[in-house]
């Protein structure tokens, strides 16, 4: 697939969210910064969430074209899987993260949900969720990974060149 300039603005822009909430969700747990590593992992997140709708609709609206390289049929459902795997995923994440957070003794979120039902025991399986997620989201990140790694040093081809904003190959 051959991606708009837009899109693949919106795919490393969604991979750098996603790496600081990464590393914001870890210091929090673990106390690896002082101050309110919480506040940076929430502010993040919702712009995460932004990032998650204008992606969608820019993919819906602007379909990527078909690129010159084809792929196997295996390759072509493994990179289906993943790639809807990733956005159910995403979606699934910054919703779970989202109302976990307004649980929060004092949540930065725009609009937070209602602070009993994210403290509910129904909130509590949500935030357990929110765990349990991200540990997916990491194997389907590890696999998509993978795939750029294969094709750009076992297989030699241009698949890469999609996704970059420079050295595009039409």
């Amino acid at each position: 697939m051959t991606y708009s300039n837009l899109q693949i603005t919106y795919h490393w822009l969604t991979a750098a969210a996603i790496a600081a909430m990464a590393a914001s969700g870890l210091a929090y747990t673990y106390d690896w910064v002082e101050g309110d590593s919480i506040a940076f992992h929430q502010i993040v997140g919702q712009i995460l969430i932004v990032l998650l709708v204008a992606r969608i609709i820019a993919r819906l609206t602007s379909p990527p074209r078909h690129a010159t390289v084809q792929h196997a049929r295996w390759e072509q459902i493994i990179a289906l899987v993943v790639h809807i795997g990733l956005y159910l995923c995403m979606v699934a994440y910054v919703v779970t993260g989202y109302v976990s957070a307004s649980g929060l003794r004092d949540p930065l979120l725009i609009a937070p949900v209602n602070q009993a039902f994210a403290r509910s025991d129904t909130g509590e399986l949500i935030l357990e969720a929110h765990f349990a997620i991200k540990w997916v989201l990491l194997g389907l990140v590890s696999l998509h990974i993978a795939g750029v790694i294969k094709h750009r040093f076992w297989d030699k081809d241009t698949t890469l060149s999609n996704m970059t904003p420079t050295f595009r190959k039409e």
